[in-house]
């Protein structure tokens, strides 16, 4: 997929996954897909599985099919599983883990945070969205940019958001660490996925 820019709540009805924990996806009023004969069941083939859950995550990260690819490629020659590197890849962006850290309510709200420059890690300003942090890491925000953050820590209280385990955070400073990275249960999504559909695709 491309860098889309059109109603995000479209793509989640043209999955049948809620690709946002904010209460718009997961409680979508018109359950049936987008467009005009979208009551009508699509067919079901091997091919449209494995592309549908590749598109679930892609839509979920908000990440292209280039980036995919390069991500698959690593996790591949990882030591551990694919599917296991592949989400600590994906877990471990930088937009990623602000969302994780409830300082943005939705993955392209936080992809813009960054690019905006808001956040530093290690006392040195970021603002690509794909950086990957590290153990050890220490996230924080922008002296400017408090305030704003801070305004949008209390709107994702509502959506019940919690911060993982693998990552230490203090909102009062707006500051956090990196202690370890995920382990595979600690990968919350707000849908199934087959992770192993997403491998045959990209090795078909």
């Amino acid at each position: 997929m491309g860098n889309y820019c059109g109603p995000k709540v479209r793509l989640t009805r043209a999955l049948g996954a809620p690709i946002a924990e904010t209460p718009k996806h997961v409680n979508v009023k018109n359950q049936n897909r987008p467009g005009q004969h979208g009551y009508r069941r699509g067919r079901v083939t091997l091919y449209g599985t494995q592309l549908k859950e590749k598109k679930k995550i892609a839509c979920y990260y908000n990440i292209q099919n280039k980036q995919f690819r390069s991500y698959m490629k690593l996790a591949e020659k990882s030591r551990v599983s694919t599917d296991r590197a592949l989400q600590v890849l994906l877990e471990t962006r930088l937009d990623n883990v602000v969302r994780r850290l409830r300082w943005a309510r939705t993955i392209w709200q936080a992809r813009q945070m960054v690019s905006h420059g808001h956040f530093l890690i290690n006392g040195k300003k970021v603002d690509l969205p794909s950086v990957r942090v590290k153990v050890g890491d220490v996230i924080e925000v922008k002296e400017r940019s408090k305030k704003f953050i801070t305004d949008t820590i209390e709107t994702t209280a509502a959506v019940g958001f919690a911060v993982p385990e693998w990552i230490s955070s203090d909102d009062a400073k707006l500051k956090a660490t990196i202690e370890r990275m995920p382990e595979h249960d600690e990968v919350r999504l707000p849908f199934e996925v087959d992770y192993t559909k997403i491998i045959e695709f990209f090795t078909r």
